[in-house]
């Protein structure tokens, strides 16, 4: 496939990384151009990048700086780039924190397949794809409407 999503990835998780590069090469539709431990490695990664990535996923808990002050600091330095949530809590308050500060959506890591295909509909619609998404704890999917 000539035009994959170029996505980038951010976790402190190994098995979580394998899992996104495995699931990414599987599914033939992104490129994953790359892969940092904490958010201030991937600013570095985005802040020497020729050409910018269409989709980033970040894990909320990540050591040295975590996903909402990641994606609080994209949003001000690379607002093209369409940022997603990744995590393992059931915490409404954080999700909602992570959504307030610039989250498109935030995906449980219970399904990351599932993830990646929603995420997929974004790069391919462009700047706004609605998909059909509630709230519902214990779901893969864990976003908000209208928020």
């Amino acid at each position: 496939m000539e035009n994959k999503i170029k996505l980038i990835f951010a976790d402190d998780c190994r098995l979580q990384q394998k899992i996104i590069e495995l699931l990414t090469t599987q599914l033939d539709l992104f490129d994953l151009q790359f892969m940092a431990d904490n958010g201030s490695e991937l600013l570095r990664y985005l802040g020497s990048c020729k050409a910018l990535p269409q989709i980033c996923i970040l894990d909320l808990h990540m050591p040295v700086m975590n996903g909402i002050d990641t994606v609080r600091e994209m949003r001000r330095r690379f607002p093209s780039i369409k940022v997603f949530g990744y995590t393992a809590t059931d915490s409404l308050i954080e999700i909602s924190d992570f959504r307030r500060n610039g989250a498109l959506q935030v995906f449980s890591k219970r399904n990351p397949k599932q993830m990646l295909e929603v995420i997929c509909g974004y790069g391919k619609m462009g700047a706004r794809y609605e998909s059909p998404v509630v709230v519902r704890k214990n779901s893969s999917i864990i976003s908000h409407e209208n928020s």
